[in-house]
C-alpha cells in the first residue's frame, strides 16, 4: 500500500500523507530525529474526526536532502509551504513530541489554533 505523495516547495520535495476531512487540519508536526511515519497511527484515528496529515521534513524520511543547520523559520517556511502546495485546509492545530521555537513556528505558519 503506497501511502502519501512528494510535493514541490520551492524546488524541494517534501513528503505528506493526508487523511481525512473538515477542519481545524491536525498537523503531525516530527522533531528530534522523528519522521512523519511514525504518528501514523495516531494520525489515522485524528482522521476519522478531521483532515490530518503527516510529513517529512527536508532532509529526512522520504523528502528530498538539505544542508544543515536550519533555523526553526526555515523549517516552519517550508511546512508552510507543503500545506499551501497539498491544498490542506486552515486552520490548523500542531501536534509534535517537540517542536522547537514555537512562536517562530506559528508565525511563520499562521491560521494556528489551539
Amino acid at each position: 500500500m503506497e501511502i502519501g505523495q512528494r510535493y514541490d516547495t520551492n524546488g524541494r520535495q517534501l513528503w505528506l500523507h493526508r487523511s481525512g476531512a473538515g477542519t481545524p487540519s491536525v498537523v503531525f508536526v516530527p522533531g528530534g530525529g522523528l519522521v512523519g511515519l511514525d504518528f501514523l497511527q495516531v494520525q489515522e484515528r485524528a482522521a476519522e474526526r478531521t483532515t490530518s496529515v503527516i510529513y517529512d521534513r527536508a532532509g529526512t524520511g522520504w523528502s528530498d536532502a538539505v544542508s544543515l543547520p536550519r533555523s526553526a523559520a526555515d523549517v516552519a517556511g517550508e511546512l508552510h509551504a507543503l500545506l499551501a502546495a497539498a491544498n490542506v485546509p486552515a486552520p490548523y492545530v500542531l501536534v509534535g513530541l517537540h517542536i522547537e521555537q514555537p512562536d517562530a513556528v506559528v508565525e511563520a505558519i499562521g491560521d494556528v489554533v489551539g
